[in-house]
């Protein structure tokens, strides 16, 4: 019989310097991408925490053809960290984090209140860095209840598999993509990201990278008429795709809730536009760079034709010698099952741990694209859960990035009682 008070006090006992142990070991290493070019330090660092609870480890690395395809500078191995303990059960969770964290601009408006590679904390809780809440904090919380389930000699409901991956933040081959494709994840999928607080994600969206290349001529621009302005040549279509924009933002999705009071929207941005290298030059190229964000209810090959017809009625008004188009699929869009047994089990765990009714989980959908979605299309399952260590002021990929012990202490509980706990 499990002895949830006992599991409860076992967590609260832990103190900030054990917690802070770990997390700093994790966050002080700098697994940027791009370039990515730290992962095998990274593995080399989290491999003893599993090593210690008698988990078998295996490393796998995505293949250099797969990551070519990835349209950024890449340095160094992609090496996935698989770890993995048989507990003589018939189920099985797969839990994962990723390894790389976004860059850490310290030049900014907003200033960092310590170093972000050193993670650090404050007395009231607070512990600020780098891929605290996204998603390195959660990794750490995972080990200490893993320990903890060792000491109290707990035996979980499942076998467990834990994987560390690479290239999660910028997509098309992140390595939890390849581990799915070699058949490594098994059973429930616990994804542990995003925020503590009672929510079941419904929905992501999938990200499609359009770029827009307008081709003119070169010349004085004392004597303009000699050459063809790329970046005046590239307004009508900016116009057009204007006007798809509106088009586009004013649908939702017929099931999943967003966040702005309305169901989950597609997004449509422009994000960056490149051209003109001198004032007296007129430029001969001009870059638009799209970021789409398609939603579940939405088809990839139609929202690329809708965005194909746009540029050609922008080009019908425009002198561009020439335009192009490449698109770059970064990740699908993702659907889940909230009646599927794992997350099922996950909103009693929540319902448990933190104490509430069943009427205050939310579900919602999320504008953010997850690497989930690819495990979803090769496992052709909907059975993810999608909870993390973040608060409503985490800041993930923001400046002072930042998670709370007592949300450390509230999601250690809830893994734990997760594997361990019979509803």
């Amino acid at each position: 019989m499990i002895d949830i008070e006992e599991i409860y006090s076992e967590v609260d006992k832990l103190s900030i310097e054990e917690v802070m142990s770990i997390i700093k070991s994790l966050i002080n290493i700098k697994t940027i991408v791009p370039p990515g070019d730290n992962y095998r330090e990274y593995v080399d660092v989290i491999s003893p925490y599993f090593e210690a609870l008698g988990y078998s480890l295996e490393e796998v690395t995505v293949p250099n053809n797969l990551v070519q395809e990835i349209s950024h500078d890449l340095e160094g191995p992609r090496v996935n960290l698989i770890a993995k303990k048989d507990f003589g059960q018939d189920k099985e969770v797969t839990f994962y984090g990723h390894m790389d964290v976004v860059p850490a601009p310290t030049d900014g408006v907003e200033k960092w209140r310590f170093p972000p590679f050193e993670a650090n904390s404050l007395d009231n809780g607070k512990i600020y860095g780098r891929g605290v809440s996204d998603m390195k904090g959660a990794m750490a919380c995972l080990i200490l209840a893993l320990q903890i389930m060792e000491k109290l000699e707990l035996s979980p409901i499942y076998n467990i598999s834990v994987m560390n991956c690479t290239d999660e933040e910028i997509g098309v081959w992140p390595g939890i993509r390849y581990l799915a494709e070699q058949g490594y994840i098994k059973g429930i999928v616990f994804c542990m990201e995003w925020q503590i607080h009672p929510t079941i994600l419904v929905g992501a969206a999938g990200t499609l990278d359009v770029t827009v290349e307008t081709i003119g001529k070169s010349c004085h621009s004392g004597m303009n008429f000699l050459g063809v302005n790329a970046l005046e040549e590239m307004v009508p279509i900016l116009v057009e795709l204007m006007e798809l924009k509106k088009i586009v933002e004013n649908r939702e999705s017929k099931d999943i809730p967003g966040s702005q009071k309305r169901n989950l929207t597609p997004m449509f941005n422009l994000d960056i536009i490149r051209s003109g290298t001198k004032s007296n030059i007129v430029p001969d190229i001009c870059q638009l760079v799209i970021n789409r964000r398609i939603i579940p209810d939405e088809e990839y090959l139609e929202v690329k034709q809708e965005i194909i017809g746009a540029i050609e009625r922008g080009k019908k008004n425009s002198k561009a010698l020439e335009v192009k188009m490449k698109f770059n699929y970064l990740y699908p869009s993702l659907r889940t099952d909230v009646n599927s047994p794992g997350i099922t089990r996950m909103k009693e765990v929540m319902k448990l741990v933190q104490n509430i009714p069943e009427n205050r989980i939310n579900y919602r959908g999320m504008a953010g694209s997850l690497d989930m979605s690819f495990v979803a299309q090769i496992l052709n399952t909907k059975d993810i859960i999608v909870h993390g260590v973040g608060n409503h002021d985490s800041n993930a990929h923001g400046v002072n990035e930042m998670i709370e012990l007592k949300d450390i202490k509230t999601y250690i509980k809830e893994i734990l009682v997760f594997l361990c706990v019979n509803f």
